[in-house]
C-alpha cells in the first residue's frame, strides 16, 4: 500500500479513525477529512503514530455543505494528481428534521448527497484501478417516497436515517453501472453494530438507541477490517456494485436494484448538489 493514496471521510472518530488506522499501518498515504477541525487534527497525529508510510494529511470539509465539499474538491486538484481509493464513510443522524446552510434536510444531504458531490468532484483523480468505497447500513429503508425525500411531510430520525442509506446503495449501483469499462469499481458495505460512538451528543431516543448500540455492538477495529479489504485486496479488483454485509457479500433490498428508481434519483441528487458542472461521470466514463 505504500504507494496508495486513500481519501477518507468522516476519519476523527469511531469507524472512519478505526479505518485510517489499520490503512496507514500498511503504508497507505491517507487523507482523513472530517468537520470538526481539532478532532480532525488529533485523529491526524493519533494515525500518525501507527503510519508505516507517509505522514496522514487532515483537510476539514462539512458534508452537508454544498460549498464546503467544492472547497474540498479544488484542494485536492491543487494538491493531489492521483486518489487511488475515495471511502464515503461520513455520517449523521438527527432527532429532529433540521435543514443545512443549503436548505436541505441535514441527514439526507451528509448521508447521500455529500457523498454524491464529493465522487463527482473527485472521480476524474481517480484512474484505472481506482476503487470508491461508501458506507451504509442494514438497517436501510425497503422503499423510497420521492415525495417525502428529505423528510418534507413526516420525519422521523430513523426513517431519515434508513432513507438515506437506501439512496446511497442507489447511487453505488448506479455508479457502478456508469463506471463499467473505466477500471474504476464502486461497493457499498455495512459495518454492522458499531461501538463507534456514533450519535453521540444527541437526546431522546436516539442518544438510548446509540447507547445501546456502544454497549453491544462490535468494536470499531473489527468493523473496520471489511472496509480495508474492499478498499485494498486485490480479489476485490474488477468487482463492482456489490453490497457487503457483515464481511462478506449480500443481497441488499429490493428496492436498491430498481435502475428507474436509481435513475430518478440521480437526476434529483444532480439538481440539489450540482454536480455535473465539474466533470461528468458520464464524461469519465
Amino acid at each position: 500500500m505504500s504507494n496508495k493514496t486513500i481519501l477518507i471521510t468522516g476519519a476523527s472518530s469511531g469507524l472512519g479513525l478505526a479505518i485510517a488506522r489499520q490503512l496507514a499501518a500498511s503504508g497507505a498515504r491517507l487523507i482523513m477529512v472530517s468537520h470538526d477541525p481539532v478532532r480532525g487534527v488529533a485523529a491526524r497525529d493519533e494515525v500518525a503514530g501507527v503510519a508505516t508510510g507517509p505522514d496522514p494529511i487532515f483537510l476539514p470539509a462539512d458534508l452537508s455543505s454544498r460549498q464546503s465539499i467544492r472547497d474540498l474538491g479544488a484542494v485536492l486538484h491543487q494538491r493531489f494528481t492521483v486518489i487511488d481509493v475515495l471511502i464515503n464513510n461520513a455520517g449523521t443522524a438527527s432527532g429532529t428534521r433540521e435543514l443545512t446552510v443549503d436548505g436541505l434536510e441535514k441527514t439526507f444531504s451528509t448521508n447521500h448527497l455529500g457523498p454524491f458531490l464529493l465522487t463527482d468532484l473527485v472521480l476524474d483523480l481517480l484512474g484505472p484501478g481506482g476503487r470508491v468505497v461508501n458506507t451504509v447500513s442494514e438497517t436501510h429503508s425497503g422503499k423510497l417516497d420521492f415525495d417525502n425525500l428529505q423528510g418534507e411531510r413526516h420525519y422521523s430520525f430513523f426513517s431519515a436515517y434508513a432513507r438515506s442509506k437506501t439512496a446511497e446503495i442507489l447511487f453505488t449501483y448506479e455508479l457502478a453501472r456508469r463506471l463499467e469499462g473505466t477500471g474504476i469499481t464502486a461497493n457499498c458495505f455495512t459495518p454492522g453494530p458499531t461501538a463507534s460512538g456514533f450519535g453521540r451528543g444527541t437526546r431522546g431516543f436516539i442518544r438510548v438507541m446509540s447507547t445501546l448500540v456502544n454497549v453491544i455492538g462490535r468494536r470499531p477495529e473489527a468493523s473496520a477490517r471489511i472496509a480495508v479489504y474492499l478498499a485494498t485486496s486485490p480479489e476485490m479488483e474488477a468487482i463492482s456494485g456489490r453490497y457487503f454485509h457483515h464481511d462478506r457479500p449480500a443481497r441488499s433490498k429490493p428496492v436498491t436494484y430498481d435502475v428507474q428508481i436509481a435513475a430518478r434519483l440521480w437526476a434529483v441528487s444532480e439538481a440539489l448538489t450540482g454536480a455535473g458542472e465539474h466533470k461528468s461521470l458520464e464524461e469519465i466514463a
